[in-house]
């Protein structure tokens, strides 16, 4: 039998290979795991779940697992946490959590001038007549209800902000403990049922909501192609919102559970799409900023800009 002997060199040569080898498997596994992107439980994230639903990912030759939250503040803050590579949720969701990690922005996603209602009390005829108003602080419900005082020309000094999470506000209102409340959906239909009634949505007051889908630094860093290809699945799925709702709804309920009617009754409030970040948003998000700031949401105005990706999704 012939024997087989390594000298210490020989040894160190081999190990040292297999370690190279070895670490060479990480960084191939890495790059072809999947893409963890967080978003919230509800169907204004719904080309999401239709790309997820219909292999529109897979498509374009990039693995994504979609993990859902409870909004898109948590799926941010799973994103901060390093817990996943993608979220999606709001511009000022997004601005206020940009300077708690190293994160890049890359394109709208959603966009909406309706979305988000202003409920009253059925017996009020005129805004003026409104002397409490429930406000969930320093988010955009607070932001619309100031555009608001501001465009109808109210006195604020004589309205009481009821500071109030969204889902108590149906029932603060129908208490008749509040006069109305600006919010998002589903809360203003659920205001509706319990007796009021919509006057104003927010294009009304001169706000257009949107919606970033966000990465981290890392990520975008070390698979720009991979982000890239994110986004025009994504496109494809929000082209289906947009044109199939029906077909979009079903992939929802396959996805989440939402029944199909709750899905498309969202959709009828809001443009599922994917495109790059306009001067017109820009000069928005800076009111936004300001808005955080002077609400001391955030400790100053936070420098957005230097984060957007502006011109990264190409269409």
């Amino acid at each position: 039998m012939q024997k087989t002997s390594l000298s210490r060199r020989s040894l160190l040569t081999a190990s040292a290979g297999l370690t190279i080898a070895a670490l060479s498997a990480r960084i191939a596994f890495s790059q072809g795991a999947p893409i963890r992107i967080a978003v919230g439980s509800d169907p204004v994230f719904a080309a999401f779940f239709v790309a997820a639903n219909e292999k529109l990912f897979e498509a374009e030759n990039v693995a994504v697992d979609v993990q859902t939250y409870t909004d898109g503040g948590e799926a941010m803050n799973a994103l901060v946490a390093g817990q996943v590579d993608m979220a999606c949720a709001s511009e000022p969701t997004s601005i206020l959590r940009l300077p708690r990690a190293e994160l890049r922005p890359l394109a709208v996603v959603y966009e909406s001038g309706t979305y988000t209602k202003l409920v009253v009390h059925s017996d009020i005829n005129d805004a003026k007549q409104i002397k409490k108003l429930g406000v969930v602080m320093g988010s955009i419900s607070e932001y619309a209800t100031r555009l608001t005082i501001a465009k109808l020309g109210l006195d604020e000094a004589v309205i009481e902000f009821v500071p109030s999470g969204p889902p108590e506000l149906p029932a603060l209102l129908a208490r008749g403990d509040i006069d109305g409340y600006f919010v998002w959906e589903p809360w203003p239909a659920l205001g509706v049922q319990q007796g009021g009634k919509i006057m104003l949505n927010s294009a009304d007051v001169g706000y257009l909501s949107t919606q970033w889908l966000t990465a981290s630094a890392a990520l975008l860093d070390s698979r720009k192609g991979d982000c890239e290809a994110v986004l025009r699945g994504l496109a494809k799925g929000a082209e289906i919102v947009r044109n199939d709702p029906e077909r979009a709804a079903r992939a929802i309920k396959a996805e989440t559970g939402i029944p199909e009617a709750t899905s498309l009754q969202a959709m009828q409030d809001y443009t599922a799409v994917v495109r790059d970040f306009t001067p017109a948003d820009l000069e928005s998000y800076d009111r936004m900023a300001q808005f955080l700031a002077d609400s001391k949401v955030t400790d100053g105005v936070v420098p957005y800009r230097n984060d957007m990706q502006t011109g990264f999704f190409k269409g």
